[in-house]
């Protein structure tokens, strides 16, 4: 009798599983990841929404938040280089449409709160470092 209990509780697991998944949100995750490159002669430290990496090299792959995902800002500091901020704007997640195709309301509502249904509109940015003192 137990055996059959814990099947039963184990199918109701999967089962919530799979009807509240959302194709976005597993496909894309809850942090999108951002290619930074560039002509730095020297490390950088870059800050995003989700965390700051200290004395890297570019190219530098970075996370950011996906909530409030556009506007985000990715600030890159060197001890003797100015670099412009970058500026995300976002776009629809095309991984959202797997819900409404397969007819998952539940899944799309969960894309929709954890905001997987958008992503950057752009992955990846090239930056030109300019000596610190002197005028893009």
């Amino acid at each position: 009798m137990k055996h059959i209990n814990l099947v039963k509780k184990g199918s109701c697991l999967i089962l919530s599983t799979l009807l509240l998944s959302s194709c976005a949100t597993i496909f894309s995750g809850t942090s999108p990841s951002i290619h930074i490159d560039g002509n730095s002669p020297e490390p950088v430290t870059i800050t995003t929404s989700y965390q700051t990496y200290e004395n890297v090299n570019l190219p530098q792959v970075v996370k950011v938040k996906r909530k409030k995902l556009d506007g985000q800002r990715i600030q890159i500091t060197s001890p003797n280089y100015d670099y412009k901020d970058i500026v995300l704007k976002k776009t629809i997640n095309g991984w959202t449409f797997g819900n409404i195709l397969l007819g998952g309301l539940i899944g799309w509502a969960v894309d929709l709160g954890t905001n997987a249904v958008s992503k950057p509109e752009q992955d990846t940015f090239f930056v030109n470092p300019t000596p610190k003192g002197k005028s893009n």
